[in-house]
């Protein structure tokens, strides 16, 4: 099951709602350790050993990348000042919209469902998303119903409660 790190403080609402990048991130850190390591403990031509390096330099890149700028993106709910926040831990903290202009809308891409949060003006303009990817299995309507109990649950009573 995944993690959503959702915290209610103070009248502010957060959840990070990208935390299943973590297998991803181990993953591609994993791939660019033996890019580097296996042309030490194999003889193979310079050409090759390029072209492995340059495959660790991407999946390094990438696993940065993600870490950065995904996995920690975390969602606030101010309750106090009726605003939507986006914040990448010590990097930028972006206001999105204010509460009253809060819609959450279901979206599918690729046959898998997702969660959006849409301005009610402009439901299917940018939106942001706020739920990974859950797939038509059984495991992934699990994760559907407790991502919907805990996350959305906790969202639709901070926009409710005024």
């Amino acid at each position: 099951m995944i993690n959503y790190n959702l915290q209610q403080i103070e009248g502010k609402l957060s959840f990070q709602p990208n935390r299943r990048y973590r297998q991803k991130i181990i993953c591609c850190l994993l791939i660019a350790v033996i890019a580097f390591t296996l042309p030490l403990f194999l003889s193979i031509s310079y050409d090759i050993i390029c072209t492995i390096q340059i495959i660790g330099v991407i999946c390094a890149a990438y696993a940065v990348y993600d870490f950065l700028f995904k996995m920690n993106l975390t969602y606030i709910f101010d309750q106090t000042n009726r605003q939507v926040y986006q914040k990448v831990p010590g990097i930028y903290t972006r206001k999105l919209m204010s509460l009253e202009e809060v819609y959450i809308l279901l979206e599918t891409e690729n046959c898998e469902l997702h969660y959006v949060l849409s301005n009610k003006k402009d439901r299917y303009g940018k939106g942001y998303s706020i739920s990974d990817y859950f797939l038509s299995t059984k495991r992934g309507k699990e994760e559907q119903e407790r991502y919907e109990t805990e996350v959305l649950g906790a969202i639709e009573k901070m926009i409710a409660h005024k």
